[in-house]
């Protein structure tokens, strides 16, 4: 890594600006390591991460955005329904955007053929429409002290209404298909839930705030199913609280390396002097 993407010694940290937004993302690296937080929306270093991690599951993503929002669009118009053709042209547009070379592409192709398939036969036979897509939210996080809140921002993949009018939360995914308790526990389900409880949500069609999500599910891309799941307010309750420690522990420059196992993965790994050595 060159000298000028180095990392500043943790007691200069202070002369840097800190984010006026946070994510779930951005709070969750901090919970696995405040030091990985640092490098990332602090110092803004560039991490070392390989392209191909995050080329096919962006397509994928990229292309069901595109068939959702011409579902939006026919519904809206009385015009047909978008067939498979709209999320295989999206999908290879996504593809040629990230730069991949032909056979990689090609690769890419023949693995999101079934999967966009079924995506198209899911939509086909589900009961629910979308409302939302891409759909954005803003939360102000309070702070200690007469600093100015910190807005808590993100966008949710899906947004759906199902016939008698509750809303579901839907966030795809193209890991592995996960257990019932992980999708239970999942932390980025619950800031969606807590998002939409807050009214932080708006259905883009009526500008009206949307009410708390019914439940909320993980669509795991290449099994091609649902898991749901739900939120008590006890548990929102519970993750306002931890975010409101976070943004408070950030804010205080609380900083300190955590290393562990997740160090093999880390994408700072050759620049942290803390990184926990390999097995």
């Amino acid at each position: 890594m060159s000298d000028t993407a180095a990392p500043i010694a943790p007691s200069e940290l202070t002369a840097l600006p800190l984010p006026a937004r946070e994510s779930h993302s951005s709070l969750s690296t901090y919970a696995a390591c405040p030091r990985r937080y640092a490098f990332r929306y602090v110092e803004h270093l560039p991490g070392e991460v390989p392209r191909w991690w995050f080329t096919f599951g962006s397509a994928v993503h990229r292309a069901f955005e595109a068939f959702d929002r011409a579902r939006m669009r026919s519904r809206r118009e009385g015009s047909p329904p978008p067939g498979y053709a709209v999320l295989e042209q999206a999908f290879a547009e996504a593809v040629e955007a990230a730069g991949c070379e032909p056979d990689e592409a090609a690769r890419y192709r023949e693995r999101s053929a079934p999967v966009l398939g079924a995506y198209r036969q899911w939509a086909a036979t589900s009961d629910s429409v979308p409302v939302g897509v891409e759909l954005g939210f803003g939360i102000d996080i309070p702070v200690a002290g007469d600093e100015a809140p910190v807005r808590f921002v993100g966008y949710i993949d899906r947004i759906d209404r199902r016939p008698d009018g509750a809303i579901e939360v839907v966030d795809h995914k193209t890991g592995k298909l996960r257990t019932q308790d992980d999708v239970d526990r999942d932390r980025q389900l619950t800031a969606y839930a807590f998002a939409c409880a807050r009214g932080g949500l708006r259905d883009p069609a009526s500008g009206e705030v949307l009410p708390a999500a019914a439940r909320l599910g993980l669509h795991f891309a290449e099994p091609g199913c649902m898991v749901w799941t739900t939120r008590s307010a006890e548990d929102l309750d519970a993750f306002g609280a931890r975010l409101v420690g976070e943004v408070g522990a950030i804010r205080r420059r609380e900083f300190a390396p955590r290393p562990g196992t997740a160090c093999r993965w880390c994408e700072y790994r050759a620049t942290c002097p803390d990184a926990a050595p390999l097995p």
